[in-house]
């Protein structure tokens, strides 16, 4: 079985904490019905609940979520193999989201630059899946590799240091990380592959060229994009419902500062043989950087890809629909209860 659409497939585990809800209703709606009635209740007043049918009706709900988005990954019957022509390239976009980019020695802060140049590469590259990569102590994948332009925007905007735990930059992990996803695409489609770094070059880790030899070995292009200035700024932390902006500070409670390192970027380019671009409100490079993309892109190449693909989406739908159909019309009270109920 193949995927048009594999992006989909991380969806799926929404089922598992949806299956967990799933138990603990079930559960609570038994717990409330002893409170009320007691052991000793008539039937015929309090309904009598068997929690095998509450969580088989809770269950047929949480089928109907996992088939629908397994249809949505466009599952496919394949077999053999076909070379084709094909163009574009995989592009991962790796950004730096500690909370280090929201300094403001660039307007209106090094984030919300980062995030101007990703979003100018990705609609000027072309042809190709486009992927997002967030990282601070630790990487987290936030868009998989989709040629859906429209979701991949939308993640880039919705990418902020919360949504990585441990904070401080740690690039050598995040290097790990989109190894991996560049290994997956070459199983895939064996086409050109391509790194895009946008971050202020503040590395807390350390082994950062063997990571870049990792890259380099395997024909991954790097484009590093930094952002910042030379001065230290202090850190703002965004306001929140409980308090408004303050300054990052440490345990001795003085304020943070944070400097851009042109530096980094220099060892980084020269250990992957990659290229490097400075960001700046009145210079932005995306464009400079899609045009590169596009040029390598360009070339066609030879994959090998399923000679024979049926699709079996339909098939799918309908199971989900005729799960979710079972949940609506089975009923938590088995049919002798409600006889006696009506009774």
């Amino acid at each position: 079985m193949c995927f048009s659409r594999p992006e989909y497939l991380p969806f799926l585990w929404l089922v598992i904490p949806s299956l967990l809800f799933a138990l603990y209703g079930a559960r609570r709606k038994l717990r409330i019905r002893q409170r009320i009635a007691g052991g000793t209740a008539d039937p015929s007043i309090v309904p009598e609940f068997r929690f095998f049918r509450l969580f088989t009706r809770r269950a047929m709900y949480c089928a109907a979520i996992a088939l629908f988005f397994f249809a949505m990954a466009g599952p496919e019957l394949c077999s053999g193999e076909r070379p084709e022509r094909r163009r574009g390239a995989d592009v991962v976009f790796m950004l730096d989201v500690s909370t280090s980019m929201f300094a403001r020695d660039v307007a209106p802060d090094r984030l919300s630059r980062a995030k101007a140049e990703i979003l100018q590469i990705s609609r000027g590259f072309g042809e190709g899946r486009r992927a997002l990569l967030l990282f601070a102590a630790t990487p987290v994948v936030q868009c998989p590799l989709t040629t859906d332009q429209e979701l991949f925007e939308t993640l880039l905007d919705v990418s902020s240091p919360d949504q990585v735990e441990a904070q401080g930059s740690v690039y050598r992990r995040a290097f790990d990380a989109a190894r991996n996803l560049f290994d997956e695409a070459r199983r895939q489609n064996g086409g050109e592959t391509v790194l895009v770094l946008a971050g202020d070059g503040e590395d807390h880790g350390n082994d950062l060229r063997a990571a870049l030899s990792g890259l380099k070995s395997r024909g991954i292009r790097v484009y590093a994009i930094g952002v910042g200035s030379g001065a230290a700024v202090p850190i703002p932390l965004p306001a929140t419902a409980s308090r408004p902006e303050t300054m990052k500070v440490d345990a001795s409670g003085d304020v943070v500062m944070t400097s851009f390192r042109p530096g980094f970027f220099a060892e980084l380019v020269n250990a992957s043989g990659g290229r490097y671009y400075h960001s700046r409100p009145d210079v932005p490079v995306g464009s400079q950087v899609a045009a590169a993309i596009a040029r390598e892109a360009a070339a066609s190449r030879w994959v090998m890809v399923p000679g024979n693909r049926r699709p079996i989406h339909q098939p799918i739908i309908a199971a989900a629909l005729l799960a979710l159909f079972a949940g609506i019309t089975t009923s938590d009270v088995s049919r002798r209860n409600r006889r006696g109920m009506r009774g």
